[in-house]
């Protein structure tokens, strides 16, 4: 994990400033909300923002940012987040970072009144703060620091250690040709998945937490002799890219966006498995999967006994 790397990093290097540094990267990554005195974050170059838009892909076209969010999902098609943003008077191609002050007021008021209009009333009150809070930015790339770690994150998977270390040394940007094959390989990998998602049967299955049982969903990836061979030829799933995989899986219409969703993988005597709660269900009822021996917030992962799961989800 790219938080163990930072670890490393802070073993290696006895200063303050990078301590620092890393301690907000490593909260970023993990989705906390880092407690840094404000002056630490002048002195790094990061800038908070209050009651900003925490949608990411802000340096990405508005349409896609809006497509792709899948916490609440906004639109069936890239077409009809174009014809959303036209209609409102907004240009699909500018990016969020783009916009004037009056220009993201506008999308900001517009969005969360969509949002709330696609939930149950039950989870009206929490769209806001699913949508809007605290933001930190990298000032000298103008860069959500979401979207920094993402790329760090990015060279990490691809086992580009030193690359990474440096860029953090140096608050540098990995090499935009490592971001670019890390992209295609997801991109790979989402097309696999997405087929794969479209021919496999979407099991139903419940969990307790706090004395509540919550309906979940998985999808079971077990491979045969027969997908083994067909992997040959035609590529199998990067592993690396589950998480992700996790979170973009809102996005089809066979996953219910109010429910957590699992990826089971089975790996000889244990089943792999990642898993992804919405965040409304965080809100509204602090939902977690850690109690189910899995780690993370929002994205979880771990390995689960096989004999023990199947009896679970009888298969």
């Amino acid at each position: 994990m790219l938080s163990d790397l930072f670890l490393e990093i802070e073993k290696e290097n006895n200063n303050e400033e990078i301590s620092d540094f890393l301690n907000i990267l490593d909260c970023i990554y993990k989705n906390k909300e880092p407690e840094i005195d404000e002056n630490i974050f002048k002195n790094l170059g990061i800038e908070k923002r209050e009651n900003d838009l925490k949608i990411y892909g802000k340096n990405y076209p508005l349409f896609k940012m809006l497509y792709y969010f899948n916490e609440i999902p906004l639109f069936n098609s890239e077409k009809e987040s174009i014809i959303f943003l036209k209609n409102n008077n907004l240009n699909p191609s500018k990016t969020y970072i783009e916009l004037n002050i009056s220009e993201k007021e506008i999308l900001k008021e517009l969005i969360l009144d969509y949002a709330e209009n696609k939930v149950p009333n039950m989870y009206k009150t929490f769209v806001k703060d699913l949508i809007f809070g605290n933001t930190y930015y990298f000032s000298k790339y103008n860069m959500e620091l979401k979207e920094y770690v993402s790329k760090l994150n990015s060279a990490y998977k691809l086992k580009e250690y030193d690359i990474v270390k440096n860029c953090i040394l140096k608050k540098g940007l990995p090499p935009k040709n490592l971001i670019l094959k890390y992209k295609t390989d997801l991109s790979k990998s989402i097309d696999l998945f997405n087929k794969k998602l479209s021919n496999s049967k979407i099991r139903e299955f419940s969990i307790n937490f706090n004395g509540k049982d919550f309906d979940c969903q998985c999808v079971y990836f077990k491979q045969s002799l027969w997908d083994k061979i067909k992997g040959w030829f035609f590529g199998e799933i990067n592993g690396i890219h589950y998480p992700a995989l996790a979170n973009i899986s809102y996005n089809n219409q066979k996953i219910d966006s109010l429910k957590p969703f699992f990826i089971l993988n089975d790996n000889e005597d244990e089943i792999n498995v990642v898993a992804r709660v919405p965040k409304l269900l965080y809100l509204k009822y602090g939902l977690t999967l850690n109690h189910i021996k899995l780690n993370g917030k929002h994205t979880y992962f771990g390995k689960w006994n096989t004999k023990n799961f199947k009896k679970i989800l009888d298969v």
